[in-house]
């Protein structure tokens, strides 16, 4: 293990146990005035992976340590909800100081209720953030930038027979690697959303969806322009205490600019259900159903996503967490590759006190692919300690 990674883990190590007298695991906000409260967490970790990189390369292994502080400023005001956050989170790699990043994020979000049949939805995102994994080239992180702003207009009482929601947002999708690495992958996305609700019961709501992306991006080539359309419908419940979510079913279809690319039709699907069998326990299943963003190999990725979680406390004091997720990509290219990946997980979490836990864990992911030398497989231990005030 070299100087600078002991140096550095010793800074996150000694940070994390200076805040431990006055961080949380149900955070207690601090009221800054009438309405204001500012909620601070700290996150940190340390962790053993047996393959940072995601690749089927010997020496890959590392030890990691993170540190993650957030701040939540929250206010209410009458009908108006805002919310200010912001996030970083500084990893430090043994294997080598060049994998070592500090990814940043920052979200502002209001939601005004100008009266009982018309709502506003207004969200802004940032990330700015560096992948170890699964890298474009050898030797350098992937380093991407993306901003995002949404709003959402909202005519009709949610819980009445019919309401209607109609938004707009715009993407914009940067590198900040050096030379040209990245530089096909940036893109512009302005996009349109209207969803309409009918009401079936008092918990129960059908509706009809429409999404319209626009992919512009700033490189001549690898001419992956296009539109993306995609209806849907389904259903969005809370029918019981136990039991909420939603179910979506519908066609999308990609037109490419370039008439020399093949079009995408197909359909797609969208879960989301939330169970409670009992007091103690949370089941989680989701996935997810279309295409995704190509690059200068591929003009897109055709994938299947599934996942599955399960939350039990144990006790007061002692809760188990476990997870599955599945993805199957099939890449729109010359050579027709297809991966599969699975990963799992578990943890446990002791919360020795209302403002701090500590928690072990476990995770397996492994890849399988038609192309072998995209195989791969990757353990990581990890110790964490979440604090608040």
């Amino acid at each position: 293990m070299n100087n600078l990674f002991n140096r550095r883990a010793l800074v996150a190590i000694i940070a994390a146990g200076a805040a431990a007298n006055a961080m949380a695991v149900q955070p207690k906000p601090v009221k800054i005035s009438e309405g204001i409260t500012l909620t601070p967490t700290l996150e940190s970790e340390l962790r053993y992976d047996d393959n940072i990189y995601e690749a089927n390369v010997s020496d890959s292994s590392s030890w990691v340590a993170s540190i993650s502080p957030n701040l939540l400023l929250d206010s209410v005001q009458g009908r108006a909800h805002y919310q200010l956050g912001y996030s970083f989170d500084t990893e430090l790699f043994d294997h080598s100081d060049q994998d070592s990043d500090t990814d940043h994020f920052l979200k502002a979000s209001a939601e005004i209720g100008i009266n009982r049949s018309n709502r506003l939805s207004l969200n802004a995102n940032y990330s700015r953030v560096e992948n170890v994994a699964d890298t474009s080239v050898v030797g350098e992180n992937d380093k991407f930038e993306t901003s995002r702003v949404a709003a959402i207009y909202g005519l009709g009482n949610p819980s009445g027979l019919l309401s209607l929601d109609i938004g707009a947002n715009h993407e914009w999708f940067r590198t900040f690697n050096s030379g040209t690495i990245n530089r096909d992958r940036e893109y512009d996305k302005p996009g349109f959303n209207a969803t309409g609700y009918y009401r079936l019961g008092p918990k129960t709501r059908a509706l009809l969806e429409y999404r319209y992306d626009d992919y512009d991006y700033l490189q001549a080539f690898p001419h992956l322009d296009s539109d993306k359309n995609t209806v849907l419908v389904g259903v969005i419940w809370s029918a019981t205490r136990q039991t909420t979510g939603s179910l979506k079913f519908g066609q999308e279809k990609r037109d490419f600019d370039d008439a020399g690319k093949k079009d995408r039709d197909g359909s797609t699907w969208e879960a989301d259900v939330l169970w409670q069998p009992g007091p103690r326990s949370t089941l989680s299943i989701g996935g997810q159903k279309g295409t995704e963003e190509g690059s200068v190999t591929e003009d897109l990725i055709d994938a299947t996503r599934a996942r599955v979680s399960l939350y039990h406390e144990l006790s007061r004091t002692m809760s188990l967490d476990t997870f599955y997720r599945f993805s199957d990509e099939d890449y729109q290219d010359l050579v027709g590759r297809e991966d599969e990946v699975n990963e799992a997980g578990i943890s446990l979490r002791y919360n020795s006190s209302r403002w701090m836990s500590v928690g072990i864990g476990y995770t397996y992911k492994d890849r399988d692919s038609n192309q072998s030398i995209r195989d791969y497989d990757r353990n990581v231990y990890m110790i964490n300690l979440n604090l608040s005030l």
